[in-house]
């Protein structure tokens, strides 16, 4: 064992940070107690864990139990790995994306009903509004402006309003606009799961998508919550009656366009 790796069991030893497995699915016990010291502060961001071998000999498991176990973390996103001499397994930063991933996993398994994601985004949505209309600067509204004045240039191609990913983008804009992060996060994965049902169900955006947007950001401009509010929730509500028919047509076999 490592110098480094016996100071590391003399601290967990004497802090009661990890206990030798005491179960069949060791894997499981090891990530749980990884994730319960970071939660409890006892590993923070950047700090290494040991090697894979002393680390099984710190839980008293086999080493493929502990691969198993950093691989589960890694895909959580709580560790990350990092090659060369100076590499290894470390507490990552926070990583808002991993939240952004859950939720689309969960909607692309059917866990999240349509009906719940647009309920959540109209809420979501109306919030972010009320805040940016007390918050947002006049930089952000600067950005919503070009945002749109971007879709208005591509609505004008067909190759442009195929364009799913970059249309989302109004949203994270809007959301950003409230300086929260975690609204921001929130909204991300939202879109994502809009987005994902767009490119498979295939309807093309509306052209008159921008005309929408426009008077959203007039509104936002006068500090109109209610007016905003009313303009975006009916455009999302349309989006779903499209995303629906589009998904149905597609699901017998249909042209969407016939």
């Amino acid at each position: 064992m490592t110098e480094s790796a016996a100071l590391f069991q003399r601290q967990a030893e004497n802090t009661s940070i990890f206990t030798k497995v005491q179960t069949r699915r060791g894997f499981e016990y090891i990530y749980e107690q990884v994730r319960n010291a970071v939660a409890e502060g006892q590993l923070k961001p950047g700090d290494r864990l040991p090697a894979e071998r002393d680390m099984a000999q710190i839980f008293g498991i086999a080493r493929q139990s502990v691969r198993e176990a950093l691989r589960a973390l890694e895909a959580s996103g709580l560790v990350e790995s990092r090659l060369g001499v100076t590499g290894g397994v470390f507490i990552r930063t926070g990583d808002p994306t991993v939240v952004s991933r859950a939720i689309t996993d969960l909607a692309s398994l059917g866990a999240l009903s349509h009906a719940s994601v647009l309920e959540a985004r109209i809420i979501l949505t109306s919030d972010i509004i009320r805040m940016a209309c007390e918050r947002a600067t006049e930089e952000d509204f600067q950005k919503l402006d070009d945002d749109i004045t971007f879709t208005e240039q591509q609505s004008k191609t067909e190759a442009g309003l195929e364009r799913t990913a970059q249309i989302m983008e109004f949203y994270h804009i809007l959301a950003s606009a409230t300086h929260n992060e975690v609204l921001v996060m929130l909204t991300d994965s939202l879109s994502q799961i809009v987005h994902l049902r767009l490119n498979r169900a295939g309807p093309k955006p509306s052209k008159d998508i921008a005309k929408v947007r426009r008077r959203i950001l007039n509104h936002l401009r006068a500090r109109d919550a209610d007016k905003a509010i009313a303009e975006i929730s009916r455009h999302l509500k349309r989006l779903e009656k499209v995303l629906v028919e589009a998904e149905k047509t597609k699901e017998l076999g249909l042209d969407a366009s016939s």
